[in-house]
């Protein structure tokens, strides 16, 4: 179910009409999806989603509690809020408890609504996949994916006076095609909010190529290689390093970015000066909501400037604690490019693997930020510039921080989805680092 503005803040007034607790939060969400799955080169299901839920939080003092509905009739709306705040009677109180924010000010306006995506018909998803499956049936590769386009909302309202609105649209498309041996595979996958940022020809083709040239790897010693990684694998890199980004745990000594002297590495150089991070909701590639959950305005931020760290996500408890600025979690994260091509990075390489995508990545340190996790979907080695041969996978050991801080190269960024990473926002180029650590053979495809 998608709603207007006015028709969420009606609702939203509403439910928090039959509050009876000190203070109250309501985040609505809804709308349409419509998808078609592929399977073994031929479509498996098609399907619509029409979705509208409601949480609200309810706060007596410190204790508070939460009920999640899916039906706005009143009756529901009536036990929801009778329940949640059941819910905090029964809770214990929350020493660290902030409570629903007021109207705010610095929304940045946004523009992620695209009609033409909202307006995406069945015949143009059809049309998009039957291209994808056609060229797997010719190229003599069994392919697998999902294609789905959406439109919906978010917004927020509190018994303080807050109200925030945003509409969206996003189209969700992936690929991956094997060879019918068994030994070789590649995928690609990506997120617009704008169907016309698509370009499914050419990423059936880019997708295709490339499990084409995967057919039988070949075995390669374990070790630390310069590392070419292309955008899907860089994404979950980069996008893993911001859950680690936090102002508190490094204060409190428990964080890759905790310093003795200065409590934290703000203002350090950390990473190789070819790093700038930023979110700006705004950017027309990677546009993104332009408040969180609690209603804060997410702002143009900067994280790092030529590999000096300039800021870490700060909760408002503990910013109000160390008289520190809030800074939310980011909502896009970019990251800067060049005006090269992942072809020149190959072409710089005298030797090296090429990374097309990683998978399965689990935290070992959390201090140090060392990851753990598998390639998948391509790996090839470099010689003297070029591509040689494809081959096996490789577990890695590796912290995106020390990768981070050992690039040597970038190309032109592009918006992308990492195998980890959701409907996460980030912005990427592919990356060549030196000594990334490959430290064991894998047998999967």
């Amino acid at each position: 179910m998608f709603l207007t503005e006015e028709e969420a803040k009606r609702i939203t007034e509403k439910i928090l009409s039959y509050s009876k607790a000190d203070s109250a939060t309501v985040n609505l969400y809804g709308g349409l999806a419509e998808n078609i799955r592929f399977a073994v080169n031929t479509v498996t299901t098609c399907g619509s989603s029409d979705r509208i839920s409601a949480s609200i939080t309810s706060n007596f003092g410190k204790k508070s509690g939460s009920v999640t509905i899916t039906s706005l009739n009143d009756d529901v709306i009536r036990d929801g809020v009778k329940k949640s705040e059941d819910i905090a009677q029964l809770s214990p109180a929350n020493d660290e408890f902030m409570p629903p924010l007021g109207p705010q000010s610095g929304y940045l306006t946004v523009k992620e609504y695209f009609e033409d995506t909202a307006n995406a018909t069945p015949e143009q998803r059809a049309e998009t996949v039957s291209h994808v499956l056609q060229n797997s049936r010719q190229k003599d590769l069994i392919s697998a994916g999902y294609y789905e386009t959406s439109s919906g909302f978010e917004s927020i309202g509190t018994s303080n006076g807050l109200f925030a609105y945003h509409k969206k649209t996003e189209l969700d498309f992936s690929t991956t095609s094997r060879t019918p041996d068994g030994t070789g595979s590649s995928k690609i996958a990506r997120m617009y909010a704008d169907l016309a940022s698509l370009k499914y020809q050419d990423l059936t083709r880019t997708v295709m190529d490339r499990a084409a040239l995967t057919r039988n790897p070949i075995e390669l010693k374990p070790g630390r290689y310069t590392a070419v990684l292309e955008k899907m694998a860089a994404c979950d890199m980069v996008g893993n390093l911001f859950g680690y980004m936090n102002k508190r745990s490094a204060d409190e000594g428990r964080s890759y970015f905790s310093d003795k002297t200065n409590g934290n590495k703000i203002g350090q150089k950390i990473l190789s000066d070819k790093v700038t991070i930023y979110t700006d909701p705004t950017v027309s590639y990677a546009p993104s909501s332009p408040f969180n959950g609690e209603g804060l305005p997410i702002q143009k931020t900067s994280w790092y400037e030529n590999g000096v760290l300039k800021n870490l996500t700060t909760s408002r408890y503990w910013a109000q604690k160390t008289n520190s600025p809030v800074v939310p979690y980011p909502e896009n994260i970019i990251m800067n490019g060049s005006d090269k091509s992942l072809e020149d990075l190959i072409a710089s390489t005298d030797k090296g693997i090429l990374v097309i995508r990683l998978w399965y990545i689990r935290s070992v340190d959390p201090r140090t930020i060392l990851l753990t996790g598998l390639t998948r979907d391509g790996i090839f080695y470099i010689e003297n510039g070029e591509v040689k041969y494809p081959v096996k996978n490789f577990r890695f050991n590796e912290s995106p921080a020390n990768m981070l801080s050992n690039v040597v190269d970038v190309s032109k960024a592009e918006k992308v989805v990492g195998s980890e990473t959701g409907n996460a926002k980030i912005v990427v180029p592919d990356i060549k680092v030196e000594e990334f650590n490959f430290s064991s053979i894998s047998d999967a495809v």
